[in-house]
């Protein structure tokens, strides 16, 4: 019967998508038959219900398609050992409820990747404080200065991880605590079938009652929801109150997401706030080595460093290259070389980074700004052209080969010692103000678009 479930389980992934099948499929757990049943255990109510009413009738379907027998499908909840049928059939005797013991493993927490854990997370520069961040929440939930953890940075630079690996952390520590985690977007719409069907207290329960820590990523999703925002608000107060740690994050600042309401931005700026940056080559080439260590893929430290040179510090983006190549390797029942590389990730990856240049950054700059190119690269020393002016040749500076005297002759003709200067500045002031830091990281996302 466990072959009978592998085979749905690869029909319903198709079938319902990707995200769907991870947060609500994957943890169901076959049991064994019993009469002319088929048994499956979930979580808890709230969790059967849901799954009943989404996706009842295709898990239905499927059992039926493989089984070639119209067997009635039944739900067990594994906190009560209580039954529910799926299709209408009446429930059999009570089971006693399942629990986790030593040796079968911990349950799984829908929708976390039991992979990302902080033991396989790459720390460097880049993300060193909000990993640090990350796991002072995970070993004090609730504490006052972590709660809650809001970790915002670009696409693919490892925020979900640091979310997943709290998760873990904490159900490793304690195998009867409840995590929660989904997406803004799944938070939403379960909002509104909640609110469609009649079963806000469910819906509360969920997220209020239910959860010792709640994770919720990309909360920039958020951005005009009025309802879902004032749902949001209220179940923060109510877990903050009872001391219940709580997880967000967000590509940018919660000041920087357009249309949130000013009291959930408050709340979400209350605890502490943790970036993380794009990695630099070491810590990117580090990244790729324990990727594909976990992947059990072999790469010649010059095939590692050719593919991490290419990707500009997108993780993400590393993964789906180095499945890629895992694939091409399988099929073509080659070893890993630079030349396999080059044949088979030609289609997704540049043979060469693009270099910067002084005029791409002014440019990109400037339009962050809303100045004319003129005036940043001009003599002019008014207030609101300096900072930008000063920002720019940091830029340069950094991503470029250019020289102080070159970049003073970039911009109108300064001598290097004012462009030093502009330059020590920046870097100094980016250490304290997290405002500048962070225009600065997206100004750099821009420019790697």
């Amino acid at each position: 019967m466990q072959d009978v479930w592998s085979a749905v389980q690869g029909s319903l992934r198709e079938r319902l998508g990707p995200q769907n099948y991870e947060i609500w499929i994957e943890p169901i757990q076959m049991l064994p038959t019993s009469g002319d049943a088929v048994r499956l255990r979930v979580p808890n109510r709230y969790y059967r219900d849901w799954v009943r009413e989404n996706f009842g009738k295709a898990i239905t379907e499927e059992l039926h398609r493989y089984l070639q027998a119209r067997v009635p499908v039944e739900f067990q909840v594994a906190d009560t050992g209580t039954e529910d049928a799926v299709d209408g059939a009446e429930p059999t005797e009570e089971l006693e409820p399942i629990r986790p013991t030593a040796g079968r493993g911990l349950p799984t927490i829908p929708g976390v990747s039991a992979d990302k854990t902080f033991r396989n997370f790459v720390v460097g520069a880049c993300n060193q404080f909000a990993h640090a961040a990350a796991q002072a929440a995970a070993e004090a939930p609730g504490e006052q200065q972590y709660n809650p953890l809001f970790i915002y940075g670009g696409t693919g630079l490892g925020k979900t991880h640091l979310m997943h690996a709290i998760g873990n952390a904490m159900r490793e520590r304690d195998d009867q605590v409840n995590v929660v985690y989904v997406t803004a977007e799944q938070f939403t719409n379960e909002l509104i079938d909640a609110l469609r069907y009649r079963r806000m207290p469910d819906f509360r329960d969920r997220f209020r009652k239910f959860p010792d820590i709640l994770l919720i990523d990309d909360v920039q999703f958020l951005s005009g929801k009025d309802r879902t925002q004032e749902e949001l608000f209220h179940t923060f107060e109510d877990l903050y109150k009872r001391g219940k740690q709580i997880v967000f994050t967000a590509d940018v600042l919660p000041r920087e997401i357009e249309m949130l309401e000013p009291r959930l931005r408050t709340r979400c700026e209350s605890g502490m706030l943790a970036d993380t940056q794009p990695p630099d080559m070491e810590t990117m080439v580090a990244i790729l080595r324990q990727k594909s260590e976990d992947m059990e893929l072999q790469l010649s430290p010059e095939l590692g460093q050719w593919i991490a040179g290419r990707l500009r510090g997108n993780v993400r983006e590393l993964e789906g290259v180095l499945n890629r190549l895992k694939a091409a390797i399988r099929l073509h029942k080659v070893e890993p070389s630079l030349e396999v590389a080059r044949q088979h990730l030609a289609g997704i990856l540049p043979e060469a980074p693009t270099a910067l240049n002084a005029d791409e950054i002014i440019q990109t700059v400037s339009s962050f700004y809303g100045l004319k190119v003129g005036d940043v690269k001009g003599t002019r020393r008014l207030k609101q052209v300096v900072r930008p002016r000063h920002v720019a040749m940091y830029l340069v500076r950094t991503h470029t080969e250019l020289s102080f005297p070159d970049i003073g002759r970039v911009f109108g003709g300064r001598d290097h010692a004012t462009v030093q200067h502009a330059c020590k500045k920046i870097r100094a002031l980016l250490g304290k103000d997290a405002d500048l830091r962070n225009t600065v990281e997206t100004i750099e996302r821009m420019l790697v678009r």
